[in-house]
C-alpha cells in the first residue's frame, strides 16, 4: 500500500468516529425511504371521471415513489384515519365536510404534512373557512380554451427548470382568503390569474392549481409532472 493510500484510510477512520459523520450527504438522510402514501379524495358533479384518477395513479405508481389510495369516503379526512397518509390529493366538487373531517385535515398539514389540490378542488366544502384558508383560493368562475401558462416562481423547487407551457383547459379565477399567504408559481399569459400557487401552513406544505378539468389536461406531460413535483414537495422529497 503506498503512503498516500494510507493516509487517506487513517483520515476517513478518524472523521468516522465523529459524531454525526456520515458518507451519506444530509439531503440523502431527508428523503423518504418508503413510498409516498397518497390519500386521493374525489367525486361530486361535473369531475367525476374514474378514467381520470387511474390515468394518474399509473403514471404516479409507475415511478415507484408513490402509493394512491382514491375514495370518495370523507371520513378517511377524519383521524386516526388520515394519519397513516403522507399526502392529500383532492380532486373533488362541491360536498361539506363534517366538524371532525376539517379539524383532521387540518391538523394533518398543521402538524406537518400536506395537501395538493386540483382544480375543482377549490370549488368544495365551501362550508369550511378553514379549508379555504388552507387553499388560498376559492373558485369565482371560469370560461374555457387552449391557452399558454408562464412560469413567475421560478426560484421554488416544484417549477424549478420546468418551462412555460400551452393547455387546453378551463380557465378558473379565484376569490382569495384574506389571511392566507400564496406563493404564486405559476400564471396564465392572458390575463396574469395565477393558476398554481403554494402555501406554507403550520408545519405543512399546500400545494393548488386551477388546472385540470378534463382529459386534455390531464394528458398534457406539462400537468403530469407538475402534479407529480408537486406531491414530492408536499412529502418533502423537494426542499424547501
Amino acid at each position: 500500500m503506498s503512503k498516500r493510500h494510507f493516509l487517506l484510510l487513517v483520515l476517513l477512520l478518524v472523521l468516522s468516529i465523529q459524531p454525526g459523520f456520515s458518507l451519506v450527504s444530509v439531503n440523502d438522510q431527508r428523503k423518504p425511504t418508503s413510498p409516498t402514501k397518497v390519500l386521493m379524495e374525489v367525486g361530486g358533479p361535473f369531475h367525476d371521471n374514474p378514467a381520470l384518477y387511474e390515468l394518474l395513479k399509473g403514471k404516479l405508481e409507475a415511478t415507484g415513489r408513490f402509493v394512491l389510495t382514491i375514495t370518495d369516503n370523507r371520513d378517511e379526512l377524519s383521524k386516526p384515519a388520515i394519519d397513516k397518509y403522507d399526502v392529500v390529493l383532492i380532486y373533488t366538487t362541491d360536498g361539506v365536510l363534517t366538524e371532525p373531517q376539517e379539524k383532521g385535515l387540518i391538523s394533518f398539514v398543521e402538524d406537518g404534512k400536506g395537501v395538493v389540490g386540483i382544480h375543482s378542488a377549490t370549488d368544495s366544502f365551501k362550508n369550511s373557512d378553514a379549508y379555504w384558508k388552507m387553499m388560498c383560493g376559492r373558485f369565482a368562475g371560469h370560461g374555457s380554451g387552449t391557452f399558454k401558462v408562464k412560469i413567475t416562481g421560478k426560484s421554488h423547487a416544484i417549477v424549478r427548470g420546468m418551462s412555460g407551457f400551452e393547455i387546453t383547459d378551463e380557465t378558473y379565477r379565484h376569490s382569495w382568503h384574506p389571511e392566507s399567504k400564496p406563493i404564486i408559481l405559476m400564471r396564465r399569459e392572458e390575463d396574469n390569474e395565477p393558476v398554481s400557487w403554494v402555501q406554507y401552513y403550520g408545519k405543512g406544505r399546500v400545494f393548488v392549481t386551477g388546472l385540470g378539468h378534463g382529459k386534455p389536461a390531464w394528458e398534457n406531460s406539462a400537468f403530469q409532472e407538475l402534479i407529480e413535483r408537486a406531491l414530492d414537495w408536499a412529502a418533502g422529497r423537494l426542499n424547501p
